[in-house]
């Protein structure tokens, strides 16, 4: 029964969201009143034509084409504002990201929030030891999702990696947990279909872990090889295992930092739309985005 009365109230709370949402978009009210034009449009057309049938002979037939004379003035003006809103709605082009995503995240997540402009510098996004470091690679982000899920505080983007050497040009999500780890120096690990991380810190290396499932599934790299194998429990095997098994991207970066755990997985478009147009419909829009949102929770779970 609880449970029950709380799916209730939280599909009550999505149902007061998608209003709020499509007045603010303000399209679906332009539908509205473009439908109730055209159903306008045929009643008009009907009234007229049945008003000449009635009156089908002498005097009244008169008086059924003016019936249907003065339906038509009626229709004709309804059909040259019908048209202005037709012209109006086909112009709309909201932001996505500011009149769906962020107010969907404030609503979503506890003190959640989000910044199309927002994400990690090309420094940090270095200092994570999960990509490569040399002059022929940069690093942009955008698309800031953060705030606390589960307990847990948490931040989220889109990266984007342009190498000069091959014009390859890779985007992905990328991922940030406030997940303390008993290891101080940084351990990472890449599927082993990622390239290898061209590192100008040399301390930062390859190893060969101990684990044979890790050394199958992963490449490891880190500043200490001792501490990267404690940190191999049995129990950790099984979280990277199932963060694999989650099949979120070709190609996967996990890191463990003291106090953080990042986490990196390509992707084949931007995690979210940039314009919000007539053919889009606010509650689809919503449950895209609620996926999207749910691989944080998701992630957390298995960490």
């Amino acid at each position: 029964m609880f449970v029950f009365i709380w799916c209730g109230d939280e599909i009550l709370e999505k149902r007061k969201l998608i209003k709020k949402l499509e007045k603010n978009l303000g399209i679906k009210k332009l539908k509205n009143q473009i439908n109730a034009i055209s159903g306008m449009f045929a009643f008009l057309v009907i009234a007229g034509l049945y008003a000449i049938y009635l009156n089908h002979s002498g005097v009244w037939l008169s008086y059924g084409i003016l019936i249907f004379a003065v339906s038509m003035v009626i229709l004709a003006l309804f059909m040259s504002y019908r048209i202005k809103l037709q012209v109006r709605l086909n112009e709309i082009k909201k932001d996505y990201r500011e009149c769906v995503v962020t107010p969907y995240a404030r609503e979503f997540f506890e003190e959640g929030d989000f910044s199309k402009k927002g994400g990690p510098t090309e420094r940090e996004i270095i200092a994570t030891n999960m990509f490569s470091d040399t002059k022929e690679y940069k690093y942009t982000s955008c698309n800031e999702l953060k705030g606390v899920h589960k307990g847990v505080r948490f931040s989220n983007c889109d990266v984007f990696e342009d190498c000069e050497i091959n014009d390859a040009h890779v985007r992905g999500r990328f991922f940030v947990f406030d997940i303390d780890t008993k290891n101080i120096n940084p351990v990472v690990f890449t599927s082993s279909s990622a390239p290898i991380i061209d590192c100008q810190n040399h301390n930062v290396h390859l190893i060969n872990p101990k684990n044979e499932v890790i050394s199958r599934m992963f490449r490891v790299y880190a500043f200490d090889e001792k501490e990267a194998n404690t940190l191999l429990t049995t129990n950790m095997v099984d979280k990277l295992r199932q963060l694999v098994g989650l099949q979120l991207g070709k190609i996967v970066r996990i890191c463990f930092a003291h106090g953080k755990i990042y986490m990196y997985f390509t992707t084949e478009s931007n995690t979210y739309e940039e314009v919000f147009t007539k053919k889009h419909d606010v509650e689809k829009e919503l449950d895209k985005i609620r996926d999207k949102f749910t691989v944080v929770g998701k992630i957390i779970d298995i960490l």
